[in-house]
């Protein structure tokens, strides 16, 4: 089955800061749309793999169907259910924060 990927808006949004973030360290906009482009690169690979993410440690998250993807020092959180067509990409921001603490705040 291949399933259709959804951005959420909060995931849109983690996705420009991102890039702005990138490029207020770098000052080079290639440099911030090239690691966008890598971590959206890693979602549009769920289309045929959504199983493919870790399972988090967190029971919340756990019971909510949440997965995440690891992309250098990124995570993509995500979410299917099975027999659905549709992978929903929730949050994605620096492995360096408390995952646990920043997804509380999306239920």
């Amino acid at each position: 089955m291949h399933y259709k990927i959804l951005m959420t808006e909060t995931a849109i949004a983690d996705l420009k800061k991102i890039a702005m973030d990138i490029f207020d360290v770098s000052k080079d906009a290639e440099t911030a749309l090239k690691f966008v482009s890598e971590l959206k690169s890693e979602v549009t690979r769920l289309a045929d793999f959504p199983r493919s993410g870790a399972v988090p440690d967190d029971r919340n998250l756990v019971c909510r169907g949440y997965r995440y993807l690891v992309h250098k020092e990124y995570l993509i959180f995500y979410t299917f259910e099975e027999g659905s067509d549709t992978v929903y990409v929730k949050a994605v921001f620096n492995a360096k924060r408390d995952y646990k603490r920043v997804m509380r705040l999306y239920f």
